[in-house]
């Protein structure tokens, strides 16, 4: 039995472009293993249509996500973050993946990565890999 293609949205929370950049090399890795994958700014979709994604076989959501300023989402994610964090969102079968982009250096080191990654839990999503970790500060 053949199963369907893997469709992979990464969403990004960039405040300088180091995350978009990433989401969209991540994105275009995806392809070359025949998955299809796409790069979407949070600030440009219906976040609330979230939980639908995982009506699509096969389907993953990751998240590239940077801390800013005072450990708070990037300006594109803001409104995202606040829908989350709402309480009303169910994000059963919805199967994800969150990988933070941050600086050791700073106080809130991938504070907003970690907190989406328990927060996506805690509505019901599947987590399908462990929360990864960037340190722009390892050159």
């Amino acid at each position: 039995m053949k199963s369907g293609s893997r469709n992979m949205i990464v969403f990004y929370g960039s405040q300088t472009g180091t995350a978009e950049e990433f989401a969209a090399r991540l994105a275009k890795e995806a392809t070359r293993y025949g998955m299809k994958a796409m790069v979407a700014d949070p600030e440009e979709c219906e976040m609330e249509d979230l939980p639908k994604l995982q009506e699509i076989e096969n389907s993953l959501a990751v998240f590239c996500v940077a801390t800013y300023g005072e450990g708070d989402p990037t300006d594109n994610a803001q409104e995202f973050f606040e829908w989350l964090n709402g309480g009303d969102a169910d994000l059963s079968g919805l199967r994800y993946a969150v990988f933070g982009l941050g600086n050791k250096t700073y106080e809130h080191y991938n504070k907003v990565g970690i907190e989406l990654d328990a927060k996506l839990e805690q509505l019901g999503a599947e987590r399908v890999f462990e929360l990864g970790i960037g340190d722009d500060d390892e050159k």
